[in-house]
C-alpha cells in the first residue's frame, strides 16, 4: 500500500547536539489514522511533502532518511509548489467546492490557466517519485485530497493495470456550480482514472455523479448498495467512507501531562466562568470569523453572559 498525501504526517524536531533533526509521526494527522483499518501484515509507504520547507537538509538525502527511519519518501518540491497550493486553496479550487463563488471581478479571483499548468505538473512531480518506488503488480495506491486530483492521470498512463483509490476530503459541490470551473471535465477525468473515488457524505458522491453525467455523458449503475461508472473499459467504484473520531487518540492526548497543565492554566486563569474552547486550522474555511460574530450576537443578546463566558481560540497556522 503506497499513501500519497500532500503532507507527510511527520513533526521534526531539532537533536539536543544541534547536529541534525529527528522526525516521529504526528499522531493528531488524519492521513496517519488510515493505518488503523490495515491489517498487521500489510506493509504501507508514505509518501507526500513536510511543512517545514525551511529546515536546511540536503533535499537530496530526505527520500533515503526517511525510508530507513520511517518509511515514507519526500518528493522535490520547488517553491513554485508554494504558490500553487495557495491558489488552488484560496483563489481557485476549494473556495469553489466550499460554494464561494466570486461575486465581481474585485471580489475572488479569476481563474489563472498558468497556475493550474503548474498545478498539473507539480502531481507530475509527485507521480514521478510514486513510480520510483512502485510495485505495480503487487502495490495499491491510495491518493489524499484535492492536492493531488490529476495524480491518477499521470500513473495511469503509465501503468494500465495499477490498482489505485482516491479519497476527497472536502465536500464535492453540485453540478450548478462545479460547471463553473474552466477546468472542470480534466479534474473529473482525471479522478476517474481511479479504481475506487471515496467521499465523506452521500451528497457529495451524489452531486459528482451528477457532474459525471452532464458534463461527460456517463451514468452510473448501482446495485445493492454498490455504485459503479464505466470508464473507457474499467469499472469505477463510488463510495462513501465518512472519517470517524478515533476517541481512544483523543483521550489518550487530554491524559498528557502537558494538555492536563493547559487545561490547569485556562481553569486559573477564566476561574468561576464559561469556557468555549475552538481548535481550527486558520483558513478561509474554517468560519473562525463566523464564530467570533456568534460570540459577539450571543452577548448582544443575552448581556447577562457578558464577563461570565469567555471564547478561547486556538488556530492553527496551515
Amino acid at each position: 500500500m503506497i499513501i500519497v498525501s500532500n503532507l507527510l504526517p511527520l513533526k521534526a524536531k531539532r537533536r539536543p547536539d544541534n547536529k541534525g533533526w529527528s522526525f516521529s509521526w504526528n499522531e493528531d494527522s488524519l492521513i496517519l489514522r488510515v493505518k488503523d483499518g490495515f491489517q498487521r501484515t500489510w506493509r504501507y509507504f508514505m509518501l507526500g511533502r513536510y511543512r517545514l520547507m525551511s529546515i536546511q537538509l540536503n533535499r537530496m538525502m530526505w527520500p533515503i532518511i526517511f525510508w530507513r527511519n520511517l518509511n515514507v519518501s519526500l518528493p522535490f518540491c520547488p517553491l513554485i509548489f508554494w504558490e500553487v497550493l495557495s491558489w488552488v486553496l484560496q483563489e481557485a479550487v476549494m473556495p469553489l467546492f466550499h460554494y464561494m463563488l466570486p461575486f465581481s471581478a474585485d471580489h475572488g479571483g479569476r481563474f489563472d490557466r498558468s497556475m493550474w499548468e503548474a498545478y498539473v505538473s507539480a502531481n507530475k512531480l509527485f507521480s514521478q517519485k510514486v513510480i520510483e518506488v512502485l510495485n505495480p503488480e503487487d502495490d495499491f495506491v491510495w491518493i489524499h485530497d484535492y492536492h493531488l486530483m490529476v495524480l491518477p492521470t499521470f500513473l495511469r498512463r503509465r501503468f494500465v493495470r495499477l490498482r489505485m483509490g482516491f479519497f476527497l476530503h472536502s465536500p464535492f459541490p453540485s453540478s450548478e456550480i462545479y460547471r463553473s470551473l474552466p477546468v472542470r471535465e480534466e479534474i473529473l477525468k482525471a479522478l476517474l482514472n481511479s479504481d475506487l473515488i471515496g467521499f465523506h457524505t452521500f451528497d457529495y458522491a451524489r452531486h459528482f455523479l451528477s457532474c459525471c453525467s452532464r458534463m461527460l455523458g456517463l451514468e452510473y449503475q448501482s446495485k445493492r448498495g454498490y455504485i459503479g461508472l464505466d470508464y473507457y473499459g474499467r469499472t469505477v467504484g463510488i463510495k462513501i467512507m465518512p472519517v470517524g473520531i478515533h476517541m481512544g487518540h483523543i483521550e489518550s492526548v487530554i491524559r498528557q501531562a502537558d494538555k492536563e497543565l493547559k487545561v490547569e492554566e485556562l481553569r486559573r486563569q477564566f476561574e468561576g466562568k464559561t469556557v468555549l474552547l475552538g481548535v481550527d486550522d486558520m483558513d478561509i474555511f474554517k468560519g473562525i470569523n463566523l464564530k467570533l460574530l456568534a460570540m459577539e450576537q450571543m452577548l448582544k443578546q443575552h448581556p447577562n453572559w457578558q464577563g461570565r463566558a469567555v471564547l478561547v481560540a486556538d488556530c492553527k497556522s496551515f
